[in-house]
């Protein structure tokens, strides 16, 4: 049989399993006969593995989804957090360095719920109450002494109990951490009182979520795992009294 490319017999011609041609030895390599088949077996591969690796990147990723409704919520229950960070002062100046400090440690919270709630597959919205909005419209009256910011929560869709309780923990989890870079940053820049404040109100977050009653985050994360919440429980307190003295 004929090499395809050369023309020189051979007894026992190599196929290639790309072409499906016959070739002599020289010309057996793919590479050596220029193989089209080849080069598109290679496309085809990399643009699966590309596709499979976007495919990953997706789920690894998930994208953030907002309803109207939701933003709405949202944006009532911002507007009664930042009231109660206004009435801290009596609603005279309060720069926007405290006023994001404050509202951050709110939204970041929820945010954190939403998008690990979201990972794993579940509905997720951030959804106001009555209850919550009274008692946070309360506390926005300037000579009340306690503050309270517990406008409404996320709500999930989970029924398996372990992934219930980490979009539980994961919540108060950022305020501890954004409570300690605060703090740290506090040392570094001690003339910059707001890297204090955010030390301050990110614990007092953190801690109030914690506590293992009615519908707070620190009930479910106590359901979940004792262990969990008794070492969150403590880092929240050892970051609330240091932050306070």
């Amino acid at each position: 049989m004929k090499c395809d490319i050369c023309d020189v017999n051979e007894s026992i011609p190599f196929r290639c399993n790309y072409c499906d041609k016959s070739f002599c030895h020289l010309h057996r390599i793919p590479i050596n006969h220029s193989c089209v088949s080849m080069k598109e077996y290679i496309d085809k591969k990399n643009i699966k593995n590309n596709n499979t690796r976007n495919s990953n990147l997706k789920m690894l990723i998930p994208k953030i989804r907002f309803s109207k409704i939701e933003i709405l919520h949202l944006s009532i229950a911002t507007i009664l957090v930042t009231a109660v960070g206004l009435s801290l002062n009596d609603y005279r100046y309060i720069s926007w360095q405290f006023l994001s400090i404050f509202v951050s440690a709110f939204l970041v919270h929820e945010f954190a719920h939403k998008l690990l709630a979201q990972f794993y597959g579940s509905w997720a919205e951030f959804r106001t109450n009555s209850y919550g909005l009274l008692v946070t419209a309360f506390s926005a009256i300037p000579f009340i002494p306690f503050k309270f910011i517990a406008p409404g929560a996320v709500v999930i869709d989970l029924s398996d109990r372990s992934k219930f309780g980490r979009v539980a923990f994961i919540g108060p989890l950022t305020n501890l951490i954004m409570g300690f870079v605060f703090l740290i940053l506090s040392y570094q820049y001690p003339l910059n009182g707001y890297l204090s404040i955010g030390a301050v109100f990110n614990s007092w977050i953190a801690l109030f979520n914690l506590l293992p009653f009615g519908n707070l985050d620190g009930q479910k994360i106590f359901n979940w795992n004792k262990i969990v919440w008794i070492s969150m429980m403590v880092c929240t307190m050892g970051l609330f009294v240091i932050s306070n003295t």
